[in-house]
């Protein structure tokens, strides 16, 4: 019995739905039988009203009831038989088994009844999934001090991931790692459980699993100097300002990818500091300024005008002119501040979707009518916008009203809506100016010369600028798109640009334009001529 224990309960379900079968089955055939002897009772009772009873009349009397006076001939059912008085006499007549002539009945009612059992089995399913996300996980039994918990290292032990980068080891990165790795467990002592791996970037990362929480700020401070004085025993001309690191101490069972994702952060902060060569985040931290963020609904913001729009600009990589702005969305976090619309709760309805666009909209007409300079703006839509008939018909005055606006598609709703996206465009006589395709990350499968409007320009993702600078693989992705853009006649614009390197990159591959951090502060305006 041990071996259905798991089962019993869709065991209980199957036998109570069959249990509910028969049961509606037997409750349906004797309410159909019932019917039946009404109508044989009725029959006699017409019957007998009549004197002169012959085949022709009796014919038509059984009709209306579903009985005939001879057996069919080649039936495939047997038919079932009645006698019934005819004045004197008693005639036999003949119809069909209830459970054929009435099946319509049998078939609805037993769909009926397995839709509802699969509605009942879908809530049970539900309700063990919940109950199941519910169960608290079994920590050990021992405790760490509240101090602990207070700095978010509610755990007894931690694992620390780092990224350490070195330009000039970075050639020979994968030939040094192990010896890396020896020198590192030799200077580490606290913790053996150490392991040293190459990234793509040449990087290097480090990963120490399980240190006690009464070792972890001693170890987090000696790694940094640690790392620094392995990397100098490789290269002993090395400065501690050619060594960045980036470090994030998580406990056990954190999501992988924040886990990379915020040390990579702290390095890029180490890169962009003359001072300090090694910057830390705890996962803890972070992760729950996420939860803040997740809590807080994007459409519930912008109903509230709790967001500012402004303009980032789009420069030229050869003329150094400006080419258009693109219109962006912050909304105000009561906690975190300015903070990106990605890292808020998306909205749950295509109603929602279109109403932060339609505010959009509302705030660009206000910030329209004060510029001066009436040059290119560029705006991005949400997807289900594209499908709303309503919206549509505002965006559409809207555009009359400002003929220097493009519409900016991504990519991926280019390739998987081709046809709607180019009903819209051809259709709204504003948009025959073009539009921009917007980040792509694949080249879209879609002939970009049958678009019915020109494409005025081709934005990369964020994620292919990121270290297009060290990655090569990057750099001929771009390249090609670049080659495929040629050929239609249309500029490749790069998003996110944050260095100086990523620039000189981009220029050599044929990229056209930029925007991002990079020409947006003030001293790299400033000093935007000289790369």
């Amino acid at each position: 019995m041990s071996l259905f224990r798991p089962y019993r309960t869709w065991i209980a379900v199957g036998l109570a739905a069959i249990t509910l079968a028969i049961l509606c089955n037997a409750v349906l055939a004797y309410a159909l039988h019932m019917q039946r002897q009404a109508d044989i009772h009725q029959l006699s009772h017409q019957l007998d009203r009549v004197t002169d009873v012959d085949d022709a009349l009796l014919t038509t009397l059984l009709e209306p009831y579903g009985f005939f006076l001879e057996p069919p001939q080649h039936a495939y059912v047997d038919p079932v038989s009645v006698v019934i008085s005819t004045g004197n006499e008693h005639q036999e007549i003949f119809g069909s088994p209830l459970w054929l002539s009435k099946s319509h009945w049998f078939i609805i009612g037993n769909a009926l009844l397995a839709y509802m059992c699969w509605q009942v089995v879908n809530l049970l399913r539900r309700k063990r999934i919940s109950q199941k996300s519910k169960v608290p996980s079994l920590e050990k039994t021992e405790q760490a001090p509240m101090s602990a918990s207070i700095l978010g290292l509610n755990h007894l032990y931690q694992s620390v991931f780092a990224i350490a980068h070195c330009t000039k080891l970075s050639v020979a990165a994968n030939g040094v790692a192990s010896l890396l790795e020896t020198l590192l467990q030799e200077s580490l002592s606290y913790q053996q459980q150490l392991s040293v791996k190459v990234l793509n970037t040449g990087s290097f990362a480090i990963t120490i699993h399980d240190i006690h929480y009464q070792h972890l700020d001693k170890q987090l401070e000696a790694l940094s100097d640690t790392i620094l004085q392995s990397c100098r025993a490789l290269l002993p001309e090395l400065r501690a300002a050619e060594v960045k690191v980036g470090i994030c101490n998580y406990r056990s069972g954190a999501d992988q990818a924040i886990v990379y994702q915020l040390t990579q952060s702290a390095l890029a902060l180490a890169k962009q500091s003359e001072d300090k060569h090694c910057y830390r985040i705890p996962f803890s931290h972070n992760h729950s300024m996420l939860l803040a963020a997740k809590s807080c609904s994007l459409s519930e913001s912008v109903q509230k005008a709790h967001f500012i729009c402004f303009f980032q600009p789009v420069f030229d990589l050869h003329s150094e002119q400006i080419l258009h702005h693109e219109t962006l969305l912050r909304v105000r976090h009561q906690q975190l501040g300015l903070i990106s619309p990605e890292y808020l709760e998306e909205p749950q309805t295509r109603k929602a979707e279109s109403s932060v666009d339609s505010a959009v909209l509302a705030r660009l007409d206000k910030m329209l009518a004060t510029e001066v300079q009436q040059g290119d703006v560029s705006i991005n839509l949400q997807q289900s916008s594209w499908f709303d008939g309503e919206f549509w018909q505002r965006l559409t005055l809207f555009l009359e009203q400002h003929r220097n606006v493009l519409i900016e598609c991504k990519a991926e709703l280019l390739e998987q809506h081709q046809y709607i996206v180019r009903r819209r465009v051809r259709r709204t006589k504003a948009c025959q100016r073009g539009i921009i395709i917007d980040q792509l990350r694949t080249w879209p499968n879609v002939d970009l010369d049958k678009l019915a409007v020109p494409v005025q320009a081709i934005k990369l993702a964020p994620e292919l600028i990121a270290h297009i600078e060290v990655d090569k693989n990057v750099q001929k992705r771009v390249l090609a798109y670049v080659a495929k853009a040629q050929q239609h006649s249309i500029p490749i614009i790069a998003v996110g640009v944050e260095r100086q390197q990523q620039v000189l990159v981009l220029q050599q591959l044929g990229v056209r334009a930029a925007q991002g951090a990079y020409f947006s502060g003030a001293l790299q305006l400033s000093t935007f001529k000289s790369f």
